[in-house]
């Protein structure tokens, strides 16, 4: 095993690689902003599996073909019945498995009157007959200014709404402003919002619905459902039912008009298709998936029907108390994503307090569930304001997100130490140490390797796809176990542990299964790659008493160097714009107290490729770059077709250089080869399928953790506080949406601002005067108005200008100019005077070398150092040639003389994306 090494030949680099363009946008250094004085969506497409761009370098190896999987003969569930869905589940004898089909068959006679609906008469009324008409509050100025002070308390306590409102009484006595538990009342009126609770295990062990819904003892803990001493209800749990929250968004023409981005950015890329031979130039949202196409190919989306994402995910609400919980929510993908990560549309649907994990996840997910799935069945009935009119609408599940550990109740599958743990039912099997229980998908056998079931042999990694078809048969064979022991074995042989619960629902109103569960770039990108790493390069990883690391050439980050790389670190935060919110801390020293998933992403994917360069030796600083080019394509909003050829030939080169370079097919390193490097080769194809994986990312959840986190205000009962916000934030979104007057005024520029067009807008500080420019800034503003205006002007020309301290970017960032920020020490400020651009037309800017081409080649691109001028290189652009802040950090690049001001381009990782949901008055807030 520690013997002789196989020989591994790397792929020809020139098919990763990717040149430096001559037109690609240069990094500028701002110096003065200066304000010059002067189709139907029936129609049937013939469209392939995947519009995009990977099939064309596909072949057609099929990973379970390779090991010799089972043979694939089950159909699909279909959308006619549900005949095979119930042929599928029958014969199954074992209790759980028992249990979990309940669920499903509960589900698949859901109806808005069953018994598990839990919706009284007049809720289900409303539902199947809603207000067709505005809701005015002209007429009615008490409530105006109740729901005004209502709003303007709601994140602060009780007392606060009840304060102002006994002032208001104070003074005017004849006014009728309801307390604070009547205003909830009015909410659960006006909006038609509310939730329905029902019983849980005080142990989270399960919730009594659906199957155990008539239970009064846990099935798991023998915990009784009620108090034995006074007989009330033990622990109970919320679920905000979809259906009422969705007709409220539609009951204004404001909000309403929302919807219309879907049909919309449908009819714009079936027409690109049309018009490109069936291909797309780019993947900008979950629409341009193919698997979403086949569903409007098929008729089962329409422009009536609303698409919904489904997220779920835990939650510790405090750093050093027990206190975790589940929370699930529902993104609305018609809106467009500018909006729909807003908290305004970001729909919390129900919470599972904690602070022990559910056994049974199944039953706190059936109320929301069953309720989704009666409206999937009959018919959401909305009334649109913009056009007066009802129409019917089916709710269709787009995809369904989550972590690691709890995309594994969702799905029902083994979860990433199975022999098939790869999260998208690949059908690549792991490989285990000799009586080792877990299992690794390394591609290439380990030398000198026999173990039976796990002695397959290679698997190119450039081949690699995923395949949904032998799902159902190897279900089936699951269900079909007659015993513990026939259920073990055959757990192993597939990769299942359970069927879904979402396969109860309607198959024609969701993606089939499992292709309905996506991935998790937001865990992947950060947590998940930053960990294995940092306990390689450290030498932290658990090895094998005869492979220490000290003879391993990339364990480097350790002593001294360890140190002094975590203050280079924290020595870059005063070059990183504001606008790249939490600059990453020192390394050494915090990696282990809360260090959090934005300073990963900007520590690896930003400051990395730089501060690596010199520390970790080639070929593996060469090999990390490969995942950072890649991910920072991958990472985006608006994925190029050419670009993602790029960053799948990256991926696939870069997990397969980590087995030969790391793993080195030794079995006593199997637990190098991670599920999340294996993650790797599916992301690019993903695009292609769900579209860009943030779109559907945990990042929404996570937002939403923090900003409900903040509300809670009795940390004595967090859980049912943290129920109660999510509650009042449901109905306060169907508030707003009713009535958006209520919503506080968009954010006025401010004062002394002017816009000056295509979003962008000049920011005071203001010189209270003109002044001469500077010799070198008039030759550039001379150079610029002779060669674009063909204008003659004197040696001597020295115009006067008004300087401007900041400029609001379209993306929602603020650059600063060097006017100010040179007049603040290093140490208060977060550097934004660099910018990125395209070279046309005005502010004075000076302009960086191009970056040193030995080391962009070696980095793959990643690691762009240029020259910094000054004064000796400026020129002259039109402000709206500015796309975006970028930071540029100081460093020595080797072999340059000292004397060189070198500084390395980091760009926010994700613009695109992190910069949605933002609120745009933080912009306005910054310091000038």
């Amino acid at each position: 095993m520690n013997g002789h090494q196989h020989q591994e030949t790397f792929p020809d680099e020139s098919t990763v690689l990717e040149e430096p363009s001559n037109n690609s946008p240069r990094a500028l250094a701002l110096s003065t902003i200066v304000l010059e004085n002067s189709i139907e969506l029936n129609d049937q497409l013939d469209l392939a599996n995947d519009p995009g761009c990977l099939n064309e370098i596909r072949t057609d190896c099929d990973p379970a073909e390779v090991v010799g999987a089972r043979e694939c003969d089950e159909p699909c569930i279909d959308s006619d019945s549900n005949a095979n869905l119930d042929d599928l589940l029958e014969n199954t004898r074992l209790e759980e498995l028992c249990i979990t089909n309940s669920f499903i068959r509960e589900l698949q006679n859901a109806s808005l009157e069953g018994i598990h609906s839990n919706l009284d008469k007049e809720a289900l009324d409303r539902l199947r007959n809603p207000p067709t008409t505005l809701f005015m509050l002209e007429d009615q100025p008490d409530l105006q200014l109740a729901l005004e002070l209502f709003l303007g308390s709601l994140k602060a306590s009780v007392d606060v709404y009840n304060t102002a409102r006994a002032a208001v009484l104070k003074r005017h006595p004849e006014d009728n402003l309801p307390s604070y538990d009547q205003m909830k009342k009015l909410l659960e009126q006006i909006t038609g919002v509310g939730s329905i609770v029902h019983p849980m295990c005080r142990n989270t062990c399960v919730a009594f619905t659906g199957p155990f819904a008539d239970l009064d003892i846990c099935p798991k803990c023998r915990e009784p459902k009620r108090c034995p001493t006074s007989g009330k209800i033990q622990q109970e749990f919320h679920t905000m039912p979809i259906g009422p929250i969705l007709q409220a968004l539609w009951r204004n023409p404001q909000s309403a008009h929302q919807f219309e981005y879907r049909r919309r950015k449908t009819r714009e890329i079936i027409e690109s298709l049309r018009n490109n031979a069936g291909k797309l130039s780019s993947y900008e949202d979950f629409f341009h998936g193919s698997d979403y196409l086949e569903q409007i190919q098929k008729g089962n989306i329409t422009d009536n029907d609303i698409v919904l994402m489904f997220s779920i995910d835990g939650a510790q609400l405090y750093a050093h108390k027990a206190s975790d919980c589940w929370i699930y929510l529902w993104v609305i993908l018609d809106i467009s994503p500018e909006e729909r990560y807003k908290k305004d549309f970001v729909i919390p649907g129900g919470f599972i307090p904690g602070p022990k994990k559910p056994k049974n996840l199944d039953s706190f997910l059936f109320p929301g569930l069953y309720h989704l799935a009666s409206l999937q069945k009959e018919g959401l009935i909305i009334w649109d304001a913009a056009l007066d009119q009802k129409f019917k609408s089916q709710l269709f599940l787009g995809i369904n997100t989550a972590d690691g550990p709890a995309m594994a109740y969702l799905n029902g599958l083994v979860g990433h130490h199975g022999k098939f743990g790869c999260r998208l039912y690949c059908p690549t099997p792991g490989r285990h140490k000799t009586n080792g229980p877990h299992y690794y998908p390394a591609l290439l056998k380990p030398v000198d390797y026999e173990i039976a079931g796990c002695d397959h042999q290679d698997i190119s990694h450039f081949s690699l796809t995923v395949s949904h078809s032998h799902y159902f048969t190897n279900l089936r064979y699951l269900l079909q176990s007659p015993n513990d022991t026939q259920y073990k074995k055959r757990r192993l042989e597939t990769g299942i542990v359970k069927p879904t619960i979402f396969l109860g629902l309607p198959p024609n109103s969701t993606l089939p299964i499992p292709r309905c569960f996506g991935s998790d770039i937001m865990h992947l990108s950060t947590f998940n790659l930053s960990d294995l790493f940092l306990h390689l390069w450290r030498g932290l990883i658990d090895h094998d008493p005869l492979d220490p690391p000290s003879n391993w050439p990339w364990a480097v980050l350790q002593g001294k160097v360890w140190e002094s790389h975590g203050r280079d670190v924290a020595a870059a935060t005063p070059y990183l714009p504001g606008s790249f919110d939490r600059p990453p801390r020192n390394i050494a020293e915090k990696m282990n107290s809360g260090y959090k998933a934005w300073e990963w992403l900007l520590y690896l994917y930003g400051l990395a490729p730089a501060l690596l360069f010199g520390i970790l030796p080639d070929p593996y600083y060469s090999h990390f770059c490969k995942l950072v080019q890649a991910m920072r394509i991958i990472q985006q909003y608006s994925i190029n077709s050419a670009d993602l050829v790029l960053a799948d030939n990256l991926l696939r080169s870069f997990v397969y250089e980590f087995e030969v370079l790391y793993y080195q097919r030794r079995e006593d390193r199997l637990h190098f080869c991670r599920q999340s490097i294996h993650a790797l080769l599916h992301l690019a194809s993903e695009v292609t399928r769900i579209g860009p994986p943030i779109c559907s990312s945990q990042w929404t959840m996570e937002r939403t953790i923090g900003n409900l986190g903040e509300e809670i205000r009795q940390p004595s009962n967090p859980f049912a506080n943290l129920s109660q916000r999510g509650l009042l934030r449901c109905q306060v979104n169907a508030l707003t949406a009713i009535i958006p007057d209520l919503k506080p005024p968009k954010c006025n520029l401010p004062r002394g601002a002017i816009d000056i067009g295509g979003g962008y807008v000049l920011l005071r500080a203001q010189d209270r005067c003109s002044r001469y420019m500077s010799v070198r800034e008039a030759a550039a503003f001379k150079n610029y108005l002779e060669g674009q205006h063909s204008l003659t002007l004197g040696e001597d020309w020295l115009p006067k200008v008004t300087r401007w301290a900041r400029l609001l970017l379209p993306n929602g960032q603020v650059s600063r100019s060097r006017w100010k920020e040179e007049l603040k020490p290093i140490n208060k400020i977060r550097t934004a005077r660099n910018v990125k651009g395209l070279l046309s037309t005005l502010a004075a800017i000076s302009i960086y070398s191009p970056p040193l081409p030995s080391l962009l080649i070696r980095s793959h691109g990643t690691f762009a150092s240029c020259k910094y001028f000054g004064d000796n290189n400026l020129s002259i652009i039109d402000v709206t040639c500015i796309k975006a802040v970028v930071a540029m950090i100081p460093h020595s690049p080797p072999g340059v003389e000292n004397e060189d001001k070198h500084f390395y381009l980091v760009e926010r990782p994700g613009l695109d994306i992190a910069n949605l949901g933002s609120n745009i008055q933080e912009v306005f807030n910054e310091e000038s």
